[in-house]
């Protein structure tokens, strides 16, 4: 019998048109095939509202087209809606395995793995915790540079900004020398990211950018502008074993890979690098496992780096929902290792470890008189 899957997505976060297009390709996807030959059943889809946050279920049919897709997604389609947590708990009454492609803030921040695990709900939301700790780009690149010596991989030196720390154009100049990338802490898809090769002539710029980010953002980051080549790796994290998958090279006119490239698939070029730069890729796939394998990742995750002409590896982020778009990083990733995104699901629903919440309960006779 074939294992049955539900996906969730939408979502009230920035990346809300980053999970339509990861939904949009799994479904076209998941068409394509004939019924016989699909590996598991989809039974139902349910849709996180950008206008109201209020989440609507749909049923997946066997004549459920592309089209039908739209209407919810368009919202013309006529459903109840319900609260995040009263959706989640019907969810896991029915004991439905979710596929989460809710991205950014509240999809992979840690929130909605919380609820998650309260609730007892099955898929593949994780830990929230490591979540949460993906999410936050100055904390997890403090925690790679723990985990790993810098002469294996490095992290940029970065400035977290907060809203009262009053930012100002003196500040900048003072801060850095070089080019700079101002940054949101925990957007996703590098929303208001942008370089500045001569921050303390841009100062101005720089303040009304994290201004900007800090509307939307609880912090934001000023970080070294590192220069060399921007690689990606994505990796299929089972019970015990993390695989990396083909590295990916991303080219762009202006050897930097912001929001206006990441809009843009004219605007930027993936090449595998296994074959013509191996030496740098199992670099890189090393990299990726140990910093995988230390926070205890569940299902995937992607990791993008910077090598410089040194072939210094220089760590950026952790992605712990990968956009899975037609035009995104990770299925590029797939397609070269010989699979598709329904591959990927099939294998996370056979082989990824479910994630179960601990008791924090201390079980047993607490001896009031003994020193603590």
């Amino acid at each position: 019998m074939r294992p049955e899957v539900s996906f969730i997505f939408g979502g009230i976060s920035t990346e809300y048109d980053s999970s339509v297009s990861s939904l949009e390709n799994v479904i076209s996807n998941y068409l394509g095939i004939s019924n016989a030959k699909r590996p598991f059943n989809v039974k139902n889809i349910h849709h996180v509202s950008y206008k109201d946050g209020l989440v609507r279920t749909f049923p997946f049919s066997e004549t459920f087209t592309m089209s039908d897709l739209h209407h919810v997604i368009s919202g013309t389609a006529t459903a109840q809606g319900r609260t995040l947590v009263n959706a989640l708990g019907e969810i896991a009454s029915r004991n439905e395995y979710v596929v989460n492609l809710l991205h950014g803030q509240f999809g992979e921040d840690g929130g909605i793995q919380t609820l998650a695990a309260l609730l007892g709900l099955k898929g593949t939301f994780g830990d929230p915790q490591v979540a949460s700790l993906t999410m936050n780009k100055y904390a997890m690149s403090s925690f790679v540079s723990s985990l790993l010596p810098s002469d294996i991989i490095m992290v940029p030196k970065t400035r977290l900004i907060k809203p009262n720390h009053n930012l100002d154009e003196d500040h900048i100049a003072n801060s850095f020398r070089g080019p700079i990338v101002v940054k949101p802490n925990s957007l996703g898809s590098s929303l208001l990211t942008e370089v500045f090769h001569e921050p303390a002539t841009a100062g101005r710029e720089v303040v009304a950018l994290v201004n900007e980010i800090l509307k939307k953002d609880s912090a934001a980051l000023l970080q070294e502008y590192v220069r060399g080549d921007e690689y990606s790796c994505g990796c299929m994290i089972d019970s015990g074993d993390v695989i990396s998958l083909p590295v990916m090279e991303i080219k762009t006119d202006r050897d930097f890979f912001g929001w206006k490239e990441k809009s843009r698939k004219d605007m930027f070029a993936l090449e595998a690098v296994d074959d013509h730069n191996k030496s740098i890729s199992d670099r890189i796939k090393s990299a990726a496992r140990i910093i995988a394998s230390a926070i205890d990742l569940y299902n995937i995750a992607r990791f993008d780096f910077i090598v410089t002409s040194r072939s210094e590896i220089v760590f950026l982020e952790c992605n712990y929902i990968p956009g899975m778009g037609s035009q995104s990083i990770f299925p590029a990733m797939l397609e070269k290792n010989g699979m598709t995104v329904i591959d990927l699901i099939h294998w996370v629903i056979l082989h990824s470890k479910p994630y179960t919440r601990k008791s924090h309960l201390v079980r047993g006779k607490i001896d009031l008189q003994s020193p603590l």
